[in-house]
């Protein structure tokens, strides 16, 4: 999710830089450093995911003016890597993109939040949820949160928005947003499709490259 200067214009950048800020140096302090760069393996999938975070966000489509929406994939980077490096991956994308001119600065804390901190944030705090269940099916992990858990983290992400716009924008700009309300049907099954069946694939193939993935509690129980 992208915004332009043009649809923000008299919104305080400050807040939300300040806040962006804070957060990045905090996921860059308590990142597991050592556990990444210790295994080839995961410094693969760390720079392969940051590439393909930048082309997925460089496939857009418009909303209203000035809003642009593209593929998240954060449930999935949030599972592999955990919460830290998934919001460090989505800074760096939303920079790069912005060097090559598909993002806009004046704007990218505020797309920062909305692609990045609030989809890997609840995708995290969906998957502690899910870790306090008893259960210990293999499908609640990876359909529960690659699946239903994008579902639900989605849904909320755009409710969310919508009340940005309802708190912190013009009238106009909340009616235009709340007459395109249909787009969030295709995003919602598009997400979901995508992120399943990537943590289905890594999950059963690579359960090593998955951070937060326990094999001894799906894998090894006797249960």
């Amino acid at each position: 999710m992208q915004f332009s200067p043009e649809l923000m214009q008299g919104v305080s950048l400050w807040p939300a830089t300040l806040i962006s800020s804070v957060v990045l140096l905090l996921a860059l302090w308590q990142a597991p450093w050592r556990a990444i760069l210790s295994v080839p393996a995961r410094q693969h999938a760390l720079w392969g995911s940051l590439v393909a975070l930048c082309l997925l966000w460089s496939f857009q489509f418009e909303v209203i003016p000035g809003l642009y929406f593209h593929p998240f994939l954060m449930t999935t980077v949030t599972l592999i890597f955990g919460w830290c490096f998934a919001v460090i991956l989505g800074a760096l994308a939303l920079g790069l993109l912005v060097l090559v001119g598909t993002a806009e600065w004046q704007a990218l804390p505020w797309s920062w939040f909305f692609s990045a901190l609030l989809p890997a944030s609840m995708a995290y705090g969906l998957l502690l949820v899910i870790e306090r269940l008893p259960t210990r099916n293999l499908f609640v992990y990876i359909l529960g949160l690659g699946f239903f858990g994008t579902l639900l983290t989605t849904f909320l992400n755009c409710l969310l928005l919508l009340g940005l716009f309802w708190v912190l924008l013009p009238d106009k700009a909340l009616l235009a947003l709340w007459d395109k309300q249909a787009f969030v049907v295709p995003l919602l099954y598009s997400e979901g499709f995508m992120n399943g069946m990537l943590v289905t694939s890594v999950t059963v193939f690579f359960p090593d490259l998955v951070k937060t993935f326990d094999d001894d509690r799906f894998l090894k129980s006797d249960l």
